[in-house]
């Protein structure tokens, strides 16, 4: 009997012990940092470093590291992370999916590459490529050139070439945005299709718009008036008045879409 009794006592206390081993196991788990961005987004890891007068360094729960500014954070709270086995019915990658982060580019190099086109009566359509130094998110200064088409049913080339002004109002990944385009058009003579003497004039064009993508490579679609004045000499092919010239001062509302990365 004293043999069974001590035997049951034993067995008692390591029973005891194992369940609270168990439970200590469960409940001593990792705290995961959550990180709520301006943008609507959050992130899921592990504080490394916060300067709060420039930002947090970040490491995610997939063990990639970044840089988060300090005027994207909203606020920044804790809790438990996932689950390592996933629930009964929902595939694996659901648990491990990131949200999008901002990650536009507010300073350094710039390049854009969009076309436009034009309703008016006579039509018009054209690309253009600038590259620039984005100083912050508010303001980039460049230059650019492009190919443009002024009239679908004369020959009214022109090549402008500008300095520009370019910025984004918001840090979020859909922003308005303002573009403004001053230098000189070069018009195009074709002597093929009549045009035997050309000369261009003044280009000014003030943009308006919305970015979208808010990466390393977003697009943009938005609103332009442009000023163009330009002076071209055709021949009459008919032969009945011998030459002609126009003296044109394009005003105009274009559709533009682009790139800018």
């Amino acid at each position: 009997m004293a043999f069974s009794y001590k035997s049951a006592v034993l067995v008692f206390i390591l029973c005891a012990v194992g369940i609270l081993n168990a439970q200590d196991s469960v409940a001593v788990k990792p705290i995961v940092d959550i990180v709520w961005l301006k943008d609507g987004s959050k992130l899921s890891g592990t504080i490394l470093k916060w300067d709060l007068a420039r930002g947090m360094e970040f490491k995610l729960i997939t063990g990639a590291s970044m840089m988060i500014p300090r005027e994207e954070i909203l606020k920044v709270s804790q809790d438990l992370p996932f689950s390592s086995s996933p629930v009964q019915g929902i595939p694996d990658f659901y648990h491990q999916r990131e949200p999008k982060v901002y990650s536009f580019r507010e300073e350094g190099i710039y390049q854009t590459f969009s076309g436009f086109l034009n309703f008016s009566s006579n039509g018009g359509a054209g690309v253009h490529y600038s590259i620039g130094h984005r100083f912050s998110r508010l303001l980039g200064v460049g230059i650019g050139s492009g190919f443009e088409s002024n009239d679908f049913f004369y020959t009214r080339n022109i090549v402008p070439l500008y300095a520009e002004a370019r910025g984004f109002f918001l840090p979020q990944r859909i922003t308005p945005y303002y573009a403004l385009k001053i230098g000189y058009g070069f018009a195009l003579t074709d002597p093929l299709n009549g045009t035997i003497d050309a000369k261009g004039g003044i280009h000014f064009c003030p943009e308006l718009g919305v970015r979208f993508g808010g990466r390393s490579v977003s697009y943009y679609m938005g609103l332009e008036y442009k000023i163009q004045n330009a002076t071209f000499t055709n021949t009459d092919w008919w032969g009945s008045q011998g030459e002609f010239t126009d003296v044109i001062s394009y005003r105009r509302t274009e559709l533009r879409l682009g790139l800018v990365f």
